[in-house]
């Protein structure tokens, strides 16, 4: 439980109403936000139809650059490199998608 929620549980149910009201008012639906529960860890997991598309092409044509989309962006200024870096780690550790890759086994799926 996060310490916010945890606060509001401590809340006797009066004050959760004149909270929830006041949020109301303000255009606001709830101090805490909703969030996807993590999924079991498993050894593997089914791919996606999208997923399974991608896999295939590379099977197809496996030097093939179809998929990548190539793009740039020209950063104006003084970049911290350090801070650059742990940003894009962190988005990485956030996105499991990112840390994917993709295996065959013995039955060539």
């Amino acid at each position: 439980m996060t310490d916010i929620s945890e606060r509001l549980s401590k809340l006797s149910p009066e004050k959760q109403e004149l909270l929830r009201k006041k949020l109301q008012k303000e255009g606001k639906k709830s101090l805490v936000r909703e969030t996807i529960s993590r999924r079991p860890d498993l050894e593997s997991y089914p791919l996606s139809f999208s997923q399974q598309r991608l896999w295939f092409l590379h099977h197809l044509q496996p030097e093939s650059p179809f998929y990548n989309i190539p793009s740039a962006i020209r950063l104006r200024g003084k970049v911290d490199v350090n801070l650059l870096e742990k940003s894009i780690s962190a988005i990485i550790r956030r996105h499991e998608v990112l840390r994917s890759y993709y295996l065959t086994d013995e039955r060539g799926e």
